[in-house]
């Protein structure tokens, strides 16, 4: 008879997943088990869900053929971490491009997951320019002509771009460029 000791440690901080990520689990068990799974294997929680908590159990066959359930872990739902900003490539803090007018939002490297996870639609834009009243205002993820040649005619300074936009989470994020 073995007599084997088991003890798992974890970061309470870490155990967190995002409203609108589908996050997976897997489970495993020393000794006498196999055939160990986490249930469910894939959790997608929902923006009602953030503040609560997901609980995911794991379950395993022992020596004997028994089913046997291990006890759960509970994950806090957080909110969607917000995309970034980029235009025609270019992240907040650096150079705009001014010869073109692409915005996208994306999950850059700063997330606990795979970035690819997030898809987001750039719905309208808010160009705001130093040293030029008013804004530029207009609707999807290109820039239009006429905006871009109003960029293009500004002298070098600072452009804010704040966008709105929706898919994997919604909302409004803004960045800055050097013109």
């Amino acid at each position: 008879m073995t007599n084997e000791k088991e003890a798992a440690i974890v970061c309470q901080d870490l155990m967190v997943v995002y409203a609108g990520i589908p996050m997976s689990f897997k489970a495993s068990a020393t000794g006498m088990y196999k055939d160990v799974t986490a249930s469910p294997s894939t959790v997608t929680a929902s923006a009602s869900q953030v503040g609560s908590y997901i609980t995911v159990t794991a379950s395993g066959t022992d020596s004997k053929g028994t089913r046997v359930n291990f006890a759960g872990a509970k994950y806090l739902v957080k909110p969607t971490p917000k995309p970034e900003l980029f235009w025609n490539g270019a992240a907040d803090g650096s150079r705009g491009n001014k010869n073109g007018g692409t915005l996208t939002c994306a999950f850059g490297t700063n997330v606990p997951f795979s970035p690819d996870k997030g898809k987001f639609t750039v719905i309208s834009y808010t160009i705001a320019l130093s040293g030029i009243k008013g804004s530029l205002d207009g609707t999807g993820s290109t820039i239009s002509g006429a905006h871009l040649n109003i960029l293009k005619s500004a002298p070098p300074g600072k452009c804010s771009i704040s966008v709105k936009y929706s898919g994997t989470a919604q909302g409004r994020v803004t960045a800055m460029y050097d013109i």
